[in-house]
Order: structure tokens, then sequence, then C-alpha cells
């Protein structure tokens, strides 16, 4: 992976939480300079300790972030998005792309908030990003165009693999993509308590289920067939896999109607004729 053409960008990450803090560090990790990176958060508290754990910028607020940045990425609560946007918009530099981290708010709306011509790529991150790992699905607002592609791939490739999808099926994929660790964390701690209970020391139990899910997600992808094919591979089994499956889809379901729920919340927000230039 080149980083070449994201070491001639500005940064600027307005909210300094759990996610900005995620992906300030994979990029300082990845070898973009953190004085390339400023961050700002409505809690002054939040913003000087990212400052200080990373050594990025710590700016006083999000407009003296956002005008130093090339590319300004935007990790609030989406119900802060459209304030945020209307407080920065006339500060955004010409020509920056936006990157939106924020769940079910659509690029239409954040084109109407920060004004005609602005670029936007909305991705859906998850937490595997820390270490390049991450799955994170996107699509780009309207202004994009095939000069701004490099950037864009060369920012999705720093944090992991990531398909691009129509804007209507953000919802159906970030469910499974974004909540999906929260599946699995469960799987992974439930096999390795039931390892160490058998006798296994703790380490160990954790690096065998953990390698296990890894090498059969691996599995999938590189031989190219499916898991009903892949599990009859294996002699014995135990699973109850239809419970199994029901609670799996009853938690995908749960959150795909979360996020739908959520977006049509906010659609209301931006129902408003957009502020004249």
């Amino acid at each position: 992976m080149s980083t070449s053409i994201l070491l001639e960008r500005q940064y600027a990450f307005l909210g300094a939480g759990i996610i900005a803090g995620v992906f300030a560090e994979r990029m300082v990790q990845s070898g973009v300079p953190p004085g390339a990176i400023c961050v700002s958060d409505i809690a002054a508290e939040k913003t000087q300790a990212l400052a200080q754990r990373l050594g990025v910028r710590a700016a006083r607020d999000n407009r003296e972030a956002a005008a130093t940045a090339d590319v300004v990425f935007l990790c609030v609560p989406p119900n802060a998005v459209k304030t945020v946007l209307e407080e920065v918009r006339d500060v955004l530099r010409a020509g920056a792309l936006l990157v939106s981290l924020a769940a079910a708010v659509r690029t239409e709306w954040m084109e109407k908030s920060a004004g005609a011509g602005v670029k936007v790529l909305r991705m859906i991150p998850n937490t595997p990003s820390l270490i390049g790992a991450g799955m994170n699905p996107h699509c780009l607002g309207r202004w994009v165009t095939a000069s701004d592609l490099p950037l864009v791939d060369a920012l999705l490739e720093l944090f992991g693999e990531t398909v691009r999808v129509e804007e209507d099926r953000m919802e159906a994929i970030t469910a499974l993509t974004a909540v999906g660790p929260t599946y699995l964390f469960p799987v992974l701690e439930a096999l390795r308590d039931a390892c160490a209970a058998a006798g296994l020391d703790g380490a160990t139990a954790q690096k065998a289920a953990a390698q296990t899910m890894i090498g059969t997600g691996r599995l999938v992808l590189e031989t190219g067939r499916g898991p009903e094919e892949l599990k009859a591979m294996i002699g014995t089994r135990t699973l109850a896999e239809e419970a199994a499956r029901d609670l799996f889809v009853q938690a995908y379901q749960a959150a795909i109607g979360k996020l739908q729920a959520a977006s049509a919340r906010l659609a209301a927000s931006w129902q408003a004729e957009p502020r004249q230039e």
C-alpha cells in the first residue's frame, strides 16, 4: 500500500471520541505525520487527550480545525452532523473532501448543509480499522469526481477492506459490518472461556479461538466457497445450527431496524430549504 498521496494532505477530525481516535491512530501508525492532523471536540478535554496521546494538533473549535484541512473527517454523532456542517461550511477549503463516519446520514443531506460542490465520502467504519483490517463500506456524493478517486481509494485502503454500494443499501450492509464485531466478540469470549475451563491457559485459549475465527473467514474469502459447502468438510458437528442462525439473524434485523429508524428521524432535520449562499 502506498501512502504517498496521503502524505501530501492536511487532515481534520471534527470530534475526538473513540472512532476519531481509532482513525487518527491508524493514520499516524501508517506514516502520516502527527502535525498534519488537527482535532477538535466540543469537549476540550477530549481534544487535549487525543492530541497528547498521538502528538496531533489540538484546535480551539471545529472552525479552526476545518479551515486547515484538505480532508475533514466528521466524527460526531449523527444528530450533530447538520449543526457542525453549518458551523464550518464557510471555512472549508475549496476542493476539500468531507469524510463522514456518521451512521444514517445521507450524502445528499450533508451536501445540502455544507454547500454546493462539497465532495462527500460516506463511510461507516468498524473497530478493526485500528489495525488496518476493517470492513468499511462506502458511497460517494455527487460532487466526487474521477480525479478524487486516488485519494479516496488510498484513504479507504489505509483502514482495511471496503465495498462501494448504492446509498440506499448502506443501512443493510452496515448493520453487518459496523455492528458485526458485537456479534462475534461474545462467540470468541465463550469459546475462549470454555476452552480455558477444560484446562488450557487463558492466553492460549484466546489465541486459539481468535485464530480459528480469522482462519474460517479467510477460508471463505480465499477459496470462494460458501460456508454451506465448507462446513461439510468437518466431521464433528455439535452446534445447534438452526438456533445459532436464528440468534444472529435476529441480532442483524434489530441492528438494521435501529439504523433505518435513525435515518427516518434524521431526515426531518434536513427538510428545511438550504441556506442561501
